[in-house]
């Protein structure tokens, strides 16, 4: 009688033990992270500097002179006169006093912190240090550009979606135009230095294509709210998670992932007001679906194989839908 007791006694202690240590190892991944802590992250100095404000906030600057200091804004075929004309053009003094709200702080934080981000995991690449902040007369194809040893900002991009100088542009794109999406245009365009090229029309190439450009965005800008790295807003991304397995399932039963259909591209990738099943699921959908598949698809991939992320960006298509076994 007594053994038994004792056995029992035993064997609450072992369970309460394996209570404890499950219960510590939760603990241990919620607090963790596999991002490095900003104390961890190299020095990284950018020389920021405000384009907008020499050419527009300062007119007693001699145009002279800053076309030699900026030799590469001013084309040699442009008169000096259309510029002259340009500094002083009311609608573009408006779009100018407009910018002021962005403050130097914090594009120079949010786009350091990109940069070092960027230089912790590719140590070796050689990245822009000069971050150059313009007018682009609100060019939202064009708001963060890799120029080499420049990183240009269309700052006239980022007033937010209700922004009255917006009154025109489709909300699917003013959507688009706020400051909390800066690091997601920094990281789109410094992408196309660590993922190989694609030439290739296959769906399934260019929907992975595109997960791995998302995938940067865990690693450059790991503090977003996960529906910022794509530019959707909370109830797309909501839209998305409880959609995943139909837009999947669509994709399958209409044999679309080693299609070429070029039409492929406009329904499912590029920016649109919504998807374009043809289907009940057209309704509330948001734009770039497919986009979003591929990003989905290259997480559960990086999760089955522990691939690190130079792996994972350079695993083909097929090896990435074979190993991932995705299917929500």
């Amino acid at each position: 009688m007594g053994t038994s007791r004792q056995c029992k006694i035993n064997g609450f202690f072992w369970h309460l033990k394996a209570l404890l240590f499950g219960l510590l190892l939760f603990i241990v991944n919620c607090t963790s992270s596999p991002h490095p802590k900003q104390d961890d992250l190299p020095d990284f100095d950018i020389d920021l500097i405000r384009f907008e404000q020499h050419f527009f906030g300062d007119l007693e600057r001699p145009l002279e002179q800053l076309k030699s200091q900026y030799l590469y804004f001013f084309p040699s075929q442009t008169p000096d006169s259309v510029w002259q004309a340009k500094r002083t053009d009311s609608l573009q003094q408006i779009l100018f006093q407009a910018t002021k709200i962005i403050s130097d702080k914090d594009l120079y934080t949010r786009t350091e912190n990109v940069l070092q981000h960027a230089k912790h995991y590719f140590p070796k690449e050689k990245l822009p240090h000069k971050v150059i902040t313009l007018l682009t007369d609100v060019n939202y194809g064009l708001r963060a550009v890799d120029a080499d040893s420049l990183l240009l900002i269309s700052v006239d991009t980022y007033l937010g979606a209700s922004h009255p100088l917006y009154e025109g542009i489709p909300q699917y794109i003013k959507n688009k135009l706020i400051f909390a999406h800066l690091e997601a245009e920094l990281v789109d365009a410094l992408s196309d230095r660590f993922i190989p090229q694609l030439n290739s029309s296959v769906f399934l190439n260019r929907i992975v294509q595109h997960g791995k450009r998302l995938l940067l965005h865990d690693y450059f800008a790991p503090h977003l709210n996960p529906h910022s790295h794509i530019q959707y807003t909370q109830s797309q991304w909501e839209w998305a998670i409880e959609h995943e397995s139909d837009v999947w399932r669509f994709f399958i039963d209409n044999e679309l992932l080693f299609s070429t259909d070029k039409s492929l591209r406009f329904r499912f990738l590029s920016a649109s007001p919504y998807s374009k099943f043809y289907s009940y699921l057209d309704e509330n959908s948001p734009g770039r679906i497919g986009q979003w598949i591929g990003y989905r698809m290259l997480k559960k991939y990086q999760k089955r194989t522990g691939a690190s992320l130079q792996e994972v960006l350079s695993a083909n298509a097929q090896e990435i839908l074979k190993k991932s076994r995705y299917n929500p």
